[in-house]
């Protein structure tokens, strides 16, 4: 019996630090946005600004 209040102490104490790191990052560290699911929207304003330019011949 005191064997297993051990072992669910230590699943709990780790799985609380766990828990803990993760909403740490989740609010306070800065997500890196450079990657996307893959749609153009990004590269859509460089188009837009590229052909607005007059081009000198």
């Amino acid at each position: 019996m005191d064997i297993q209040l051990f072992i669910v102490i230590i699943i709990g104490i780790v799985v609380g630090i766990i828990l803990l790191r993760e909403i740490y990052q989740f609010f306070f560290t800065k997500k890196d946005f450079s990657h996307c699911g893959g749609c153009n929207m990004c590269e859509l304003p460089k188009k837009e600004t590229e052909e607005s330019l007059p081009r000198s011949i």
